[in-house]
């Protein structure tokens, strides 16, 4: 497992939602936002949302992570 580089550190600012995961926020058009998270493997979860709809969206997103986690966990029994 190779740590995730500063750069996408960088990129990737907001951390401690899920454990191994960070995530980042973008506006891709007026009053609309895209949630993006990536672990050190590359495992990759997004979703898109109103302002409105941030905070529900980044439980949603921390959710999709949790469950690429079991995944891969029950994978590798």
């Amino acid at each position: 497992m190779e740590p995730l580089t500063e750069t996408t550190l960088n990129l990737y600012p907001i951390k401690d939602l899920v454990e191994g995961w960070h995530f980042k926020v973008d506006e891709i058009s007026y009053g609309a936002y895209r949630i993006e998270g990536v672990d050190k493997w590359g495992h990759s979860v997004s979703r898109t949302c109103s302002e409105f709809e941030l905070d529900e969206t980044f439980k949603l997103c921390s959710k999709d992570a949790l469950e690429i986690d079991i995944q891969l966990k029950e994978k590798t029994k």
